[in-house]
């Protein structure tokens, strides 16, 4: 009977020893472990700036602190270079948790715009196409052509089909016809007044305007001229052109 008491005793003791060791290995666990993720999750850390980086490496940075990355849009930007980041939510050091998603605006560059081919057409023509092409005419350099009328765009540069930012400007190279001396006659109908006496002047021919009023007609456009066009004529020469005058 004693020897079992004693067996029993052991066990006891054995069994308490057992769960002492356990509940310290618990503290130390809770103490260890479980209570800095529970303190760490609600602690707020301060964001990144990710503005002007590529969107790959404020994906690699966003992530490696912890938050999430979201790329919401694209915009175009004359300032920042394509596939860089233009803005964020929320702002570079704002404080939140992990996790949070960090939300930006990622740059497409500047807008581009292709050259149109304007070979061929008269200069007013050619200048309209430029600017619905999103370009601005820069320089313009007169030629002689013995294959070109007067008047009429020879060539455009940079070239047709060329891809350039918004707002660059081409240069075009017009015809002054023939090196003979015998320029032809552009058609100037349609024209205001002062835009066609500058076309004849730039090919060497001399304006006449000559005004006339035509309620039906807008104020200093002009509705007829004489010699009519692609009459051939020497430089120096002069075109009389009626303009609408309703002043």
């Amino acid at each position: 009977m004693k020897r079992e008491f004693l067996n029993r005793l052991k066990n006891v003791f054995l069994y308490m020893a057992i769960f002492s060791i356990g509940a310290v290995l618990g503290l130390i666990f809770f103490d260890r472990v479980a209570m800095p993720i529970v303190i760490g999750s609600g602690k707020a850390y301060p964001i990144p700036n990710l503005v002007g980086m590529t969107s790959e490496d404020a994906r690699e940075l966003a992530l490696s602190q912890g938050f999430r990355f979201k790329i919401s849009r694209e915009e175009f930007s004359s300032e920042v270079p394509a596939n860089r980041v233009l803005s964020q939510i929320p702002k570079a050091q704002s404080l939140a948790k992990k996790r949070r998603t960090i939300r930006v605006v990622v740059s497409k560059g500047g807008i581009k715009a292709v050259v149109p081919d304007v070979r061929k057409r008269l200069l007013r023509q050619a200048k309209i196409a430029v600017e619905d092409a999103r370009l601005v005419v820069g320089e313009v350099e007169n030629q002689y052509s013995d294959s070109i009328p007067s008047g009429m765009v020879i060539d455009i540069i940079p070239s047709p089909g060329e891809t350039l930012s918004a707002g660059a400007s081409v240069k075009l190279v017009v015809s002054m016809g023939a090196e003979s001396g015998l320029v032809t006659v552009p058609n100037l109908v349609g024209m205001q007044g002062e835009e066609a006496c500058k076309t004849l002047h730039q090919i060497g021919l001399k304006c006449i305007p000559v005004k006339r009023r035509i309620p039906t007609i807008t104020d200093g456009e002009v509705f007829k001229q004489d010699p009519p066009p692609g009459t051939a004529l020497y430089r120096g020469n002069g075109v009389k052109i009626m303009v609408n005058n309703l002043k």
